[in-house]
C-alpha cells in the first residue's frame, strides 16, 4: 500500500450513484483544509516511533464535476535518529453523476525517489473499467458496484441522515494499480451534538456524524482490513478530525485551518 492511498482515502473517505439526491450533493461545500498529522497510538511491537507532518486538501465544485487536490508532507521516525520523509501531490476529477473519474499522482520519498501515476475510470452502460498509463496491462475491469470518493461520501452522509448504520461497496481511489481498488465496509453512528473547534470559524456546525470505514484488499483471504479510518463529518462535508488505524499504530489528523471556496459561474 502506498502512502498516498492512505492520505487520499482518509480525506475523500467517504455511494449508490444516481440514487444520491441533489440535496445531498448541495450540502457538501467547496473548501480548503489544512491538517496536522501526529502519532495517535503505537504498540510495543511497532517499528515506527513518531509521525509528524501536514496535509493540505482542497475540494472544489467545478462546472461538470468535483475537483480535488491533496498535498502532504510527513516524516516517520524509526528510532536511532532514522527518519523517512514522504511527499505527495494527488489530483482528481470526478463527474457529478459519478460515472467518470481521473487521477494524477506524484510521490517522492527518501526511500523510493519520485514516482508518478495517472489514469481514469468509467462506469456505465454495463461497462466498468479503469485505465492506468504506467501499467503494462493498463486496462482493468472494475466491479459494477464501484464508487468514486466524493460519491461515496455523499452516499454515507445521506444514509447517516436517514438512520442507516451500515454500507458496503467497492471504492476506486486511483493511483498505483495495486492500491487503487478496495472493498470498504462503513459504519455510521447517530448525529452527535458538539461545539465545533474554534478554528473552523463560520464553517463550524453544532454537530457531526461519526463514521468508521474499513478498507480491504478485494482479493485478500483475511478478515482483517488493511486499515481503518474513524472520522467526524459535518453536514457541509467538512471533517474536523480523523484517525487512521493500522495493525500496530494509528495516526491522527487535527484541523489547523479551513476556508470556503467560491464556486465558478457556469
Amino acid at each position: 500500500m502506498t502512502l498516498s492511498r492512505v492520505f487520499t482515502s482518509s480525506i475523500l473517505m467517504a455511494g449508490l450513484g444516481s440514487a444520491v439526491s441533489s440535496a445531498a450533493m448541495a450540502d457538501i461545500i467547496s473548501h480548503r483544509a489544512v491538517y496536522d498529522l501526529t502519532m495517535h497510538k503505537v504498540s510495543s511491537s511497532a517499528q515506527i516511533e513518531s509521525i509528524e507532518g501536514q496535509t493540505r486538501y482542497t475540494l472544489k465544485r467545478g462546472c461538470d464535476g468535483w475537483e480535488s487536490n491533496e498535498d502532504y508532507v510527513v516524516s516517520f521516525g524509526f528510532g536511532q535518529d532514522s527518519v523517512t520523509n514522504f511527499a505527495s501531490s494527488y489530483n482528481t476529477w470526478e463527474s457529478f453523476s459519478g460515472d467518470s473519474f481521473s487521477f494524477q499522482v506524484t510521490e517522492n520519498s527518501t526511500l523510493d525517489g519520485e514516482t508518478q501515476y495517472d489514469g481514469f475510470a468509467n462506469i456505465g452502460n454495463g461497462i466498468a473499467e479503469a485505465f492506468y498509463s504506467t501499467s503494462a496491462d493498463n486496462l482493468r475491469t472494475l466491479p459494477q458496484d464501484t464508487l468514486f470518493p466524493v460519491q461515496h461520501m455523499e452516499v454515507l452522509m445521506q444514509k447517516a441522515k436517514t438512520g442507516e448504520t451500515v454500507h458496503q461497496t467497492t471504492l476506486f481511489l486511483g493511483g498505483e494499480e495495486d492500491d487503487s481498488l478496495y472493498f470498504v465496509n462503513s459504519v455510521m453512528g447517530k448525529r452527535k451534538a458538539s461545539t465545533p473547534p474554534e478554528v473552523m470559524g463560520k464553517l463550524g456546525e453544532n454537530g457531526y456524524w461519526p463514521i468508521t470505514i474499513a478498507y480491504y484488499d478485494p482479493e485478500a483471504k483475511t478478515l482483517e482490513p488493511e486499515y481503518e479510518i474513524n472520522f467526524k463529518v459535518q453536514e457541509n462535508g467538512v471533517i474536523p478530525s480523523y484517525i487512521v488505524n493500522y495493525s500496530d499504530f494509528s495516526m491522527s489528523a487535527t484541523l489547523r485551518s479551513v476556508e470556503s471556496i467560491t464556486d465558478p459561474k457556469c
